[in-house]
This record gives C-alpha cells, sequence and structure tokens, in this order.
C-alpha cells in the first residue's frame, strides 16, 4: 500500500486532468516545492461551483480534519447550505502541513474558482490560522465564529476552572469572550451575509476519511469524495422531483411554525405597505416592499418573520411565499440538482494523457 500510495502523488496530475475532463469548469491546482515535492492540492468540482453561485446562500463554513498516514497531514474543506439547509460540499484541500501560509494559498483558490467579485461571507471554529487565511483573501468579507465552538470553550474553560475562589468559575468564560469582536458571534449582530446560520455540519465522508486507520492514497481520497457528492446530487436530485410547492421543505416547515406562532398577533397598518405589528411582548415595523422588519430576522434569514406573516394574513398563502428570498424556493431547487450531474472518473486505463507532462514526487514522510 506504501509504494501505491507514493505513486499516487506522480499521477495525481493525470488524474485531475481527467477529472476535469469528465466534469467541465472543474477548478484543480497542485502546490510543489523548488524539487517538484508535493505540498497541497485543491479540487472543486464545476458543477458544484455553479451550484453555490447560483442558487445557494453565499454563506461558507471552512474547517478541516487530521489525515492519519505517513504523507498527508491536513485536509481543508469548504461547506455550504443549499435552499433545503442541507450542507453540500464546495471545495477540498489536501496537505502535508496545516499553517497559515497553507490556509492563504487555500483560500486564494477558492477566491479563484468562485470569482473575484463573489461577495461572500464565512463561518469556522476557533482558529487564529483560518482567520489569517480568510482575511488573506478575502479582508473585506464578514467572518464569524460558529457558536456550538463558542460553547465547547466556554465548557472547557469552566471544566479547567473548578478550583477555589469560586469567582474564576464564573469569570473566566466571560472575560474570554470580551477578547472576541461581539459581531463574531452573536446572532443579533450578525449581517445579512450570515443569514442567522449558527453552524453546518461537516460531510460524513469527510469523517470517514479523516478518523480511517487506513492509508488512503491521495487520489483515491479525491474519487470517494467526488462519488459523495455525486450520491448527493442524485439524493436531492429526487427529492426536487417530488417538490409540490413553491418552497423547499426546510423552508415551507419554518414559514408554517411563523405562521402559527403569529396567528393571534395584531397588525395595524400605518401607511402604504407599511405595518406596525404587536407580538404580545412587543411591537415592531414591518416594511413589505424594502423586505425589512424591525426585529431583524426577516433581513437575516430571507424568510419572513411572524411580524411579517402577521401584516400578511389577509393575503394568500401564495403572497408569503413571494417574500421569501429566491433561494429557498423549489424552482431555484429543482435548477440546482435537477439539471446538473457529477460524473465518475474513469478507471486508469482509459485515462487521457494530457500534452504537457508535470512531474510530481511524493512529499517526505511525517
Amino acid at each position: 500500500m506504501s509504494t501505491y500510495t507514493e505513486r499516487s502523488f506522480s499521477q495525481l496530475p493525470i488524474f485531475l486532468h481527467n477529472l476535469q475532463r469528465t466534469n467541465p469548469n472543474t477548478f484543480t491546482a497542485i502546490k510543489k516545492t523548488d524539487t517538484n515535492r508535493f505540498q497541497f492540492c485543491f479540487v472543486a468540482l464545476g458543477c458544484v461551483i455553479r451550484t453555490f453561485l447560483r442558487c445557494m446562500i453565499s454563506l461558507i463554513y471552512v474547517g478541516y480534519l487530521p489525515l492519519l498516514g505517513s504523507y498527508l497531514t491536513t485536509m481543508y474543506f469548504v461547506v455550504a447550505l443549499d435552499g433545503n439547509h442541507e450542507p453540500l460540499l464546495l471545495a477540498i484541500g489536501l496537505g502535508t502541513l496545516e499553517c497559515e501560509e497553507s490556509w492563504r494559498w487555500f483560500m486564494m483558490k477558492l477566491k479563484e474558482c468562485l470569482g473575484e467579485d463573489t461577495e461572500v461571507g464565512f463561518i469556522s471554529n476557533l482558529c487564529d490560522k483560518i482567520d489569517f487565511g480568510v482575511q488573506s483573501a478575502y479582508p473585506d468579507s464578514y467572518h464569524g465564529y460558529c457558536p456550538k465552538d463558542i460553547a465547547r470553550k466556554i465548557r472547557e474553560l469552566q471544566s479547567a476552572c473548578r478550583k477555589p475562589p469560586f469567582c474564576t468559575l464564573l469569570r473566566s468564560p466571560i472575560f474570554w469572550l470580551d477578547d472576541i469582536a461581539i459581531s463574531k458571534w452573536t446572532r443579533a449582530f450578525f449581517p445579512k451575509v450570515r443569514y442567522n446560520v449558527k453552524s453546518i455540519d461537516v460531510p460524513e465522508m469527510l469523517q470517514i476519511i479523516s478518523t480511517s486507520i487506513r492509508e488512503f492514497p491521495i487520489t483515491t481520497i479525491i474519487e470517494l469524495i467526488n462519488t459523495s457528492i455525486q450520491s448527493k446530487y442524485v439524493e436531492r436530485a429526487e427529492v426536487e422531483g417530488s417538490l409540490s410547492g413553491g418552497l423547499t421543505p426546510y423552508v415551507e416547515s419554518k414559514v408554517q411554525k411563523r405562521v402559527n406562532k403569529s396567528y393571534n398577533w395584531m397588525a395595524r397598518r400605518l401607511y402604504g405597505d407599511t405595518f406596525e405589528v404587536d407580538d404580545n411582548f412587543a411591537t415592531s415595523k414591518v416594511q413589505l416592499e424594502r423586505r425589512v422588519c424591525s426585529c431583524g430576522k426577516w433581513q437575516k434569514s430571507g424568510i419572513p418573520c411572524g411580524h411579517t406573516i402577521a401584516s400578511l394574513r389577509t393575503r394568500t398563502s401564495e403572497a408569503i411565499h413571494e417574500m421569501v428570498d429566491y433561494k429557498f424556493t423549489a424552482f431555484v431547487y429543482r435548477l440546482a440538482f435537477g439539471s446538473e450531474l457529477v460524473n465518475s472518473i474513469p478507471s486508469h486505463v482509459h485515462w487521457e494523457i494530457p500534452n504537457e507532462t508535470v512531474v510530481l514526487l511524493p512529499p517526505s514522510k511525517k
């Protein structure tokens, strides 16, 4: 296996060429040392890039997982949510080390494949190296932290502080949060680009590869991930074929919950399309034409809040659906998964050999 794993690095340029040949507009990149030894690679399937740019909310979860084995140490990845609030792997990177420079290279390649002018926000776990990479490639973008990771860190601090004096238990986590900008973790300060998303799950296939005691050749890792994305497209194509309403099932459920919750809220027209809504606790102002509610939930989630729904109570359900961000509609979901395919990589006996030969040696062992 070790010999095959070593040989897979020299095969990688040909492998990626055939991945691009069977999946048009796929973006790949390899970084190597001056002595032609592998350092990093980046892969983003063409259909996934198109799906994200046309059909998904502009928020990306950035993360990494360690890899067991003699050569590769880290798998970088970015994940986004589709209109049904399900994660889709956008791109991966594989490298021999995890450092600020590797994150900068990975994020620059992501920007290159998504386009210079694509506005996007990021969330991640607490990691200074990720923050460095995001700010290097996207200095003007929003980058927040996953609240689940914030909560995990607080629990760790509390556990470490279970010693006298007792006040340490109460104060340390609070002081630690003082060092983090409030806009990076507090829902009330999220910009719209975050769409009120608190966390995004890591795709199962990445976790399987990361925790496997078997050392996979680099070409096998990419092939497994390609197959996993292929199966996701097939599964979601079945979902889009069964859609009967105007919204995805996840958003339809969200809207219905807000309809039920706001059934006794009092809406009063102030003027034109502007309403004042009493939700029994506070009063909010809704401006339908601008798609804005003073509670902030509508513009940050892309889904009408209860105040908006109360303002539309005299109208049809279709009127409520029209107020949902178009990327949550059944039409866009069908566009994403009903018209795109991920193609399998041909067997190596059917590989096309590119005209330009790329010399790539395996990295030094860990």
